[in-house]
């Protein structure tokens, strides 16, 4: 039996909270509170693997991962209606359709929005009653278990890579038939599987492809193009 542990989380930055003011936590109801990813931005769905998070807070704060940028800010609730103040965020660039996504889904928190929960979906709609942002409950952490017919052992091995000064942990997984590799990428988890190669070993995962020869490694971010070359890693002593 294979067991994987996954962690997610992200990094924020300060904000100016121009004319939204902090709320009591006992003002937030306990339903909006959580870690919520987006399924639907304005009617227009999201882009498969690439994760838009928004995070409720009891104490009237926001925060989250917009697909390109981390993101955090300050909001009130009035009259059933949720404001989110101006948030900061981090100045990264991504590729265009990373950027659109991202554009849009700021742009739908602009406008005080009216919510409900559906199910367990959260729904933000705008004033002519359309659906502005649609999100699902996100799960921080969880456990998954995969159970490998004719794997009588499983062989871990974890290295430490130094990719141009972003430090990448992974950990090599075999277990019969089954070759993965997991990636801590700064505040990212990623779970890669093997793929066919003509030389080294190459894992497919996300956004990310990780090949490997010997002691060096590529980190490639599939989101910054086909021309991107990736990261040159290299085994950290």
């Amino acid at each position: 039996m294979l067991k994987l542990a996954l962690f997610l989380s992200c990094s924020c930055v300060l904000i100016d909270a121009t004319s939204v003011t902090t709320i009591a936590a006992e003002s937030v109801p306990a339903e909006l509170v959580g870690t919520w990813l987006a399924e639907d931005i304005g009617g227009g769905g999201v882009i498969d693997y690439l994760q838009t998070t928004l995070e409720i807070n009891d104490d009237g704060t926001y925060s989250g991962f917009a697909g390109c940028n981390s993101y955090t800010g300050i909001f009130d609730l009035t009259d059933g209606e949720i404001v989110f103040g101006q948030a900061g965020s981090t100045r990264k660039m991504c590729v265009p359709a990373v950027m659109d996504q991202e554009t849009k889904f700021f742009a739908a928190l602009k406008t005080g929005l009216s919510w409900k929960i559906e199910e367990t979906k959260l729904v933000l709609a705008k004033a002519d009653s359309k659906t502005a942002l649609r999100l699902a409950p996100h799960t921080v952490s969880s456990d998954v278990l995969i159970n490998i017919p004719g794997a009588r052992t499983v062989d871990r091995q974890a290295v430490r890579y130094d990719c141009a000064g972003k430090f990448v942990a992974a950990e090599y997984i075999n277990a019969g038939p089954v070759s993965l590799v997991t990636l801590a990428i700064g505040s990212e988890f990623v779970i890669a599987s093997n793929v066919l190669s003509g030389s080294g070993a190459k894992y497919a995962g996300g956004q990310y492809v990780w090949w490997t020869k010997g002691d060096e490694a590529t980190l490639i971010d599939t989101m910054k193009g086909d021309n991107d070359p990736g990261l040159a890693c290299s085994k950290a002593e």
